[in-house]
């Protein structure tokens, strides 16, 4: 098993803690775990070819997902599948 160890601005400890009692989980390591899974399923489905969105399914609305990982990780998978070299 591998320590890592990360430093934190207050905004983001305090997030950590929010997300904490929002998701009823009962460490920090967890709410990593679980963000962790996420990230991961979301570049998963990116590299296969759909959209992460969130969906309003009352008025058939989605918002594209975005953050700068995931457009990372479209530019790469779309350079893989045209040839053209991703830039950053």
């Amino acid at each position: 098993m591998a320590r890592e160890q990360f430093e934190l601005s207050l905004t983001q400890s305090n997030l950590l803690e929010l997300l904490m009692v929002e998701c009823d989980l009962p460490t920090k390591k967890a709410v990593v775990e679980n963000a962790l899974a996420l990230l991961g399923w979301a570049v998963r489905e990116i590299k296969g070819g759909r959209t992460i969105a969130a969906v309003q399914e009352k008025d058939k609305l989605y918002r594209e997902i975005t953050m700068p990982a995931l457009d990372a990780v479209r530019r790469k998978a779309h350079s893989e599948t045209t040839g053209v070299r991703a830039g950053r």
